[in-house]
């Protein structure tokens, strides 16, 4: 059986990106939507066609080209942004090891009564250590 175009990775990367583009369009309209991102009705609609380059694929060709911690703080960023946070998917063993290191340096850093913006980051890092164990083990009964 031949391959479709669908079928090639980039191919189908692209065509999800801009699937979930067109979705953030669509669901507010073209005229809002542009209006939010400071874009002209026409700019939105060149990227919905390919004319222009996506945003969204763009992102993550931002996020896959930077150091993984570095890409990690930005997704957190993000997903903070829009009330949650980031959490990367890791094995068994590598999640709970993480987890205790990182909860033992989130411990390390409050033992002195001040929270300042790093300590807020080593909680931060210890509580998404511990919902990748909880993921983990989700996955392990589901499996």
């Amino acid at each position: 059986m031949e391959a479709t175009e669908s079928d090639r990775p980039s191919e189908r990367f692209e065509s999800d990106c801009l699937e979930h583009f067109a979705a953030l369009v669509e669901s507010v309209g073209v005229k809002r939507f542009s209006a939010a991102m400071n874009l002209s009705t026409r700019q939105v609609n060149r990227i919905l066609n390919g004319a222009q380059p996506n945003p969204i694929e763009r992102l993550i060709k931002s996020l896959q080209s930077a150091e993984v911690e570095v890409g990690d703080r930005t997704l957190d960023f993000l997903c903070g942004e829009m009330g949650g946070h980031f959490v990367r998917a890791i094995n068994d063993d590598d999640a709970m090891l993480n987890a205790v290191k990182e909860c033992a340096e989130a411990i390390a850093a409050i033992s002195d009564g001040k929270v300042d913006e790093a300590d807020r980051r080593e909680i931060r890092e210890a509580i998404s250590a511990l919902e990748s164990v909880l993921s983990a083990s989700g996955r392990r009964r589901e499996g």
